[in-house]
C-alpha cells in the first residue's frame, strides 16, 4: 500500500534530517580538537636507556656552565638514577627532539632521602611523604624558565597523585629565588644555607620546602600568576601519567625492532602513577 502524499513528505523530511545529522557527526569527528593547551615541549618519565642517556647529557652540560670541575663526574649514569626510590623527568623539544631539561625525584617510600639523613628537619616534615628534588638541569637558551615551569607542573602532579605531602629541594643562587617564586619556603631560619660537598660541587645551597597539599589553595587565594597554568589548564604534552600504559599501547610489531638503547628500564627502576 502506497503512502499518502503527506506521509511521503514526512518520510523525505526525516531522510534529509538524518543525512544532515550524519554529516554533522562526520564533520565533528574530523575536526575534533583534543582538550588542553599544546606546548612546544614534552615532559615525560624516563623509561628507557636512551631517554636516561639524554637526561644525563643535558644534566652534565647544564652543571658544566656553573660548576665545570663537578660536571665531568655527571657525564655517567649515577647509582641514584636507577634507584627504586628515584624517578627522572625528561623535557624534550617537540621540534628537534633534543633534551632541554631534566630533574630527578627521590621519595622516602622505601628509605629516608638524602636531605632527611643530613639535616634535622622540623617536626612537620617528619613521618610524612617527601619528594626530594635534585639534579635540576635546563639547556642553555631563551626558554629555560618555561622548561622549569613545565617540569615543576609534572613534579607537582606526580606528588599530588601519589599522596606526597612535601617537596624538598636545595638550590644555589639564583635558582633558589626561582623556587621561592613558585611557593617554596626556607627550612632553616633566616634563609641559612647548607654546604653541599658530596653531590653538589662544593657550593652553598639553600634548603627549601613546598607544601603539595596547600599549593592549590594558596595560588588561588593570592591570585598567583601560576594558578591557571598549574591547576586550571590541561597540558597533554606533560605526560607524567602515560608511562603506566605505554608499554601496552605500543604494537608488538613496533616493539620487535627496538634498538638496545630503547629497551625499557627494569620495573624497579621507575616509579609512576
Amino acid at each position: 500500500m502506497f503512502e499518502s502524499r503527506v506521509e511521503r513528505a514526512k518520510l523525505q523530511d526525516a531522510q534529509v534530517a538524518f543525512t544532515r545529522e550524519s554529516e554533522v557527526s562526520e564533520d565533528a569527528e574530523t575536526t575534533y580538537v583534543q582538550p588542553g593547551e599544546e606546548l612546544p615541549i614534552r615532559v615525560r618519565v624516563v623509561r628507557t636507556e636512551n631517554q636516561l642517556q639524554k637526561a644525563v647529557k643535558v644534566r652534565a652540560d647544564a652543571y658544566g656552565r656553573h660548576t665545570p670541575a663537578f660536571a665531568d663526574s655527571l657525564r655517567s649514569i649515577e647509582d641514584d638514577d636507577k634507584s627504586p626510590s628515584s624517578l627522572i623527568l625528561l623535557c624534550e623539544s617537540k621540534v628537534t627532539g633534543d633534551a632541554v631539561g631534566s630533574l630527578r625525584i627521590h621519595t622516602n617510600f622505601d628509605r629516608p632521602t638524602y636531605l632527611e639523613r643530613v639535616l634535622a628537619l622540623p617536626d612537620f616534615l617528619r613521618s610524612t611523604g617527601i619528594a626530594y628534588v635534585t639534579r635540576l638541569a635546563v639547556a642553555n637558551g631563551a626558554n629555560g624558565t618555561f622548561v622549569k615551569l613545565a617540569m615543576f607542573k609534572a613534579l607537582y602532579r606526580y606528588c599530588f597523585a601519589t599522596q606526597i605531602s612535601w617537596i624538598l629541594a636545595v638550590a644555589r643562587e639564583p635558582v633558589d629565588r626561582d623556587l621561592v617564586r613558585l611557593g617554596f619556603k626556607d627550612i632553616l631560619p633566616n634563609g641559612e644555607k647548607l654546604r653541599r660537598p658530596e653531590d653538589f660541587g662544593e657550593v652553598d645551597v639553600r634548603p627549601l620546602h613546598f607544601s603539595v597539599l596547600d599549593a592549590e589553595h594558596e595560588w588561588r587565594a593570592t591570585g598567583h600568576p601560576l594558578y591557571e597554568f598549574m591547576v586550571r589548564k590541561t597540558h597533554p604534552d606533560i605526560e607524567i601519567f602515560s608511562s603506566v600504559s605505554s608499554a601496552w599501547s605500543t604494537p608488538r610489531r613496533a616493539r620487535r625492532g627496538r634498538r638496545q638503547t630503547d629497551l625499557p628500564l627494569a620495573s624497579t627502576q621507575i616509579m609512576a602513577v
